[in-house]
């Protein structure tokens, strides 16, 4: 047996259910055993098994297996095979049951299972395919065979099976599977509107703080830095007394805006509550890029236009660089840029203060 472990390699190679070396591997192994048994019945004699029952066993293992390196080694275009692999499956047990007649009666379920497999792995137009090939096959072979022609009845329930039972699968898994695609997106949109906030279309407090755990996470260059500032608008209060909450929205909208132009595509913002903001700095080479940054920032609130010329807007800013020893969670990172956020405040407003990494 040592000449066919080529054979064996080959066949238990893992594949994806849904590959078409997964239906190649199938092909193999769903009728190879039923057609070793009628090659062996005629050779020991045990059934009137006709010789042409025999080779035509043998022809369907030769396929099967001469399958398997067609697709293994990408011979012919993957489309052309499809093609060719449907109609196979169906021509060659159509024709098998032709030339057994009853003592095929237990693999007639073959050619529904090599639609539902082409159609449920390579899309409804092979399982089309395999039913148009595989009832105008298998209804020649019945009729022209003297067996099959003895129970009419039966051999149309067959046909019809293996016509319809396939499209009908297919087309219910489909359904299911752009259900579950619907599904999928639904809870993808729930989960981003969960993780950003409605009015300015920034990360929320939760959304900012999966960033935070990726920034913790991930692994630095060696003297590389990353940055988390946290800001409180100044001004904002008399905005929104004087002009009304519709006013301080239309305000924190143009600051979110702002703030978006002033950072790189890899940096983060978000809107963490009220007019506090939350910005996180990536591959930040120096503190000198941090505080750049930041008077940036101050520099661009200022800029927003208020409802009155009178109304001035302005921010404090807190900056914690990171990696810092004394800073293990979220919480903690976000309450020290707090607690430096609010000593710029104390101090005068308009302004940062940052905290050195350890």
């Amino acid at each position: 047996m040592k000449k066919f472990r080529w054979l064996t390699r080959l066949l238990s190679r893992k594949s994806p259910i849904g590959s078409e070396f997964g239906q190649a591997k199938l092909r193999v192994m769903n009728v190879t055993p039923f057609c070793l048994y009628l090659i062996l019945a005629w050779y020991r004699d045990w059934h009137a098994v006709p010789a042409n029952v025999a080779i035509g066993a043998l022809g369907y293992i030769l396929y099967a297996v001469l399958w398997v390196f067609v697709v293994q080694f990408s011979i012919l275009n993957i489309q052309l095979r499809r093609t060719l692999a449907a109609i196979l499956d169906q021509a060659l047990p159509a024709i098998g049951m032709y030339l057994a007649g009853f003592l095929a009666g237990l693999v007639a379920w073959v050619p529904a299972l090599g639609s539902i497999g082409s159609g449920m792995r390579f899309g409804t137009r092979y399982a089309w395919l395999s039913s148009a090939v595989g009832g105008p096959a298998m209804g020649a072979a019945f009729f022209f065979s003297s067996d099959w022609r003895s129970i009419p009845g039966v051999a149309a329930g067959i046909v019809l099976v293996n016509v319809l039972l396939p499209l009908y699968v297919v087309v219910l898994v489909k359904r299911l599977e752009e259900e579950k695609s619907a599904f999928e997106s639904r809870v993808a949109h729930l989960e981003v509107a969960t993780k950003h906030d409605p009015l300015t279309g920034l990360l929320n407090r939760a959304g900012f703080g999966d960033v935070l755990e990726e920034l913790r996470a991930a692994d630095t260059k060696p003297g590389e830095k990353t940055a988390v500032l946290v800001l409180d608008l100044d001004g904002f209060k008399a905005i929104n007394d004087a002009c009304g909450h519709a006013a301080g929205d239309t305000v924190l909208k143009a600051v979110a805006a702002s703030l978006v132009r002033c950072v790189r595509h890899s940096d983060k913002v978000a809107r963490l509550g009220g007019d506090e903001f939350g910005i996180a700095l990536r591959h930040v080479v120096s503190e000198d890029n941090a505080e750049r940054l930041a008077a940036g920032v101050l520099s661009a609130i200022e800029r927003v236009v208020t409802p009155r010329d009178d109304l001035r807007l302005g921010a404090s800013v807190g900056i914690c660089m990171l990696p810092n020893p004394e800073l293990h969670t979220n919480e903690a990172i976000i309450e020290a840029a707090d607690r430096l956020m609010y000593k710029a405040k104390a101090e005068g407003k308009n302004q940062f203060r940052m905290c050195h990494c350890g």
